[in-house]
């Protein structure tokens, strides 16, 4: 496989790092995640001001990712040099150059890019997602951007792997719904769209904003909020949203939800 790295197309047997690393030592660094479809990426507008916002609430630089057509160009030409298609995962990474312990000695930021054929979930709804109780999310600067620090979410994913489930909803500190695994969380009711609220310390989802715009085109009330978890069993239906897609949850613990919904198609089939 084909990747770039520090200003280089390079293979991914070659050594790009060395031991005193930032990313390896201390999780110092943002990444972001797209998917490429008929050589389009998707939302990429929407990724670059992530990216740009993640990188600037961690004092990170770096040229490329200030040039949104230079990044694109960079993106493409790794595809074209691995031999992939149609639909793509991209993965970038930012890190901070080496120097420092916890406080560092520099802005710099080293970016790595990715690719790989992104395989289309055959699985159509999540039929047993269960609550964490290892794992709870709270809200700081940063908490809205996907950190290489991501430690409270792999505790959460084995969690979720030995309770056999298919998903997993992580709260915060005071008990509200927060995101699950890798989305963020939606529910329906009477056709208007609850979301928690990013003050609960998930992550600001691309799908998420692609949903907030389409409701507030079709004149749809969407209610980013703080919610226990009893606002999930009242509802119509209950679906995790990424960039991968929507997928309806079939039970929450013990409680059962409908899969099919109207306004739940509608999203489906325009985004």
């Amino acid at each position: 496989m084909i990747i770039y790295s520090n200003n280089e197309f390079r293979t991914d047997t070659e050594s790009i790092f060395t031991i005193d690393n930032r990313a390896f030592q201390y999780g110092d660094g943002i990444f972001e995640t797209m998917i490429c479809k008929n050589n389009a990426i998707q939302y990429f507008s929407d990724h670059v001001t992530r990216l740009q916002k993640a990188m600037a609430c961690m004092d990170l630089t770096h040229p490329i990712c200030e040039n949104a057509d230079r990044l694109r160009d960079i993106i493409h030409d790794l595809i074209q040099k691995n031999h992939y298609e149609s639909n793509v995962r991209i993965k970038i990474l930012v890190h901070r150059n080496w120097g420092g312990l916890y406080a560092p000695d520099s802005n710099e930021g080293i970016l790595t890019i990715l690719v790989k054929e992104h395989i289309q979930p055959t699985k159509m709804s999540k039929k047993y997602v269960v609550f964490s109780d290892d794992v709870r999310n709270h809200y700081h600067k940063a908490s809205m951007f996907k950190l290489l620090s991501s430690g409270r979410y792999v505790l959460a994913g084995l969690e979720m792997k030995h309770r056999n489930a298919d998903d997993i909803i992580i709260t915060d500190i005071d008990g509200n719904v927060s995101e699950s695994l890798q989305a963020n969380i939606f529910w329906i009711k009477n056709n208007t769209i609850y979301t928690p609220s990013v003050e609960t310390g998930c992550i600001e989802g691309i799908m998420r904003k692609q949903i907030q715009n389409y409701c507030n085109i079709n004149n749809i009330e969407f209610k980013p909020g703080f919610y226990n978890i009893t606002a999930l069993e009242k509802s119509d239906i209950v679906f995790a949203g990424n960039i991968a897609g929507l997928t309806p949850f079939e039970q929450i613990e013990k409680v059962k939800f409908n899969i099919e919904n109207e306004l739940f198609d509608r999203l489906k089939k325009n985004l």
